[in-house]
C-alpha cells in the first residue's frame, strides 16, 4: 500500500483563492495560536504519545501501539488544523473536541492510514513504521515555522527551553486575548 501524500492546497472560502496547505495563517491571532499552542500541543501531547508507541512496539504490544498511533494522529492533525480553524482549547476525553477541524480530508486520511498500518508493522519489527510516524511529526513541527527543532521537554535541558518558549509567547497571547499556554496548576503559586 502506498502512502497518500498531503495535498498542495486547501479549500478556500467563497470568493478567495485557495491557500497552500503549508502556508502560515494570515490572521495574527490565528498565527499566534498556531505557533504557540501548536508547539505546546506537539511538545506535551504528541511526543509523549510517540514515546508510548515506541515502548509498545518494543514490547510487541500491537493493539496498544495502534491505539496510541490513532491518538497521536489526532493530536498531530489537530496541530495542523490550528492553521485555519482548528480548535484552540481541548480537554482530555472531551467529546466535543474535533481534532480534524481545519485539516484537509487528504491529510486526515493519510494520517489514519498510517496509524492503521501499525497492525501489520508491529508484528514484524515496527522500525520502518515508527520512522514514518516520526516523519509525520517532523512534518507537523516544520509547519510551525521554527528555525530550530523544538526541545525535548522530557530531558533536563529541554524542560527549561520549553519554559523559555512558553515565557516568550505568553505576553503576546495575553495581549491579543488568547488562552495561556500552560495549565493553571503549572503557573499558580503554592503558597
Amino acid at each position: 500500500m502506498t502512502r497518500p501524500s498531503p495535498p498542495a492546497t486547501t479549500d478556500a472560502a467563497p470568493g478567495r483563492s485557495p491557500a497552500r496547505a503549508d502556508a502560515p495563517p494570515a490572521d495574527l491571532r490565528r498565527l499566534l495560536a498556531f505557533r504557540a499552542h501548536g508547539a505546546a500541543r506537539l511538545l506535551l501531547g504528541c511526543r509523549a504519545r510517540l514515546e508510548d508507541i515506541e515502548g509498545a512496539v518494543a514490547a510487541g504490544q500491537t493493539e496498544v501501539a495502534v491505539l496510541m498511533a490513532y491518538d497521536l494522529m489526532q493530536f498531530s492533525l489537530s496541530v495542523r488544523g490550528l492553521r485555519t480553524e482548528g480548535e484552540l482549547s481541548y480537554g482530555r476525553d472531551e467529546v466535543g473536541f474535533d481534532p480534524f477541524a481545519g485539516v484537509p480530508a487528504e491529510e486526515v486520511e493519510a494520517g489514519l492510514i498510517l496509524a492503521a498500518e501499525g497492525r501489520e508493522a508491529v508484528s514484524e519489527s515496527g522500525e520502518e513504521w515508527l520512522d514514518r510516524l516520526r516523519g509525520h511529526l517532523r512534518d507537523t513541527e516544520a509547519l510551525l515555522g521554527y528555525r530550530e527543532p523544538l526541545p525535548d521537554v522530557r530531558s533536563g535541558s529541554g524542560l527549561m527551553k520549553g519554559f523559555k518558549l512558553a515565557r516568550t509567547w505568553q505576553p503576546l497571547l495575553q495581549r491579543v486575548g488568547l488562552p495561556d499556554l500552560l495549565p493553571d496548576a503549572w503557573t499558580r503559586r503554592a503558597d
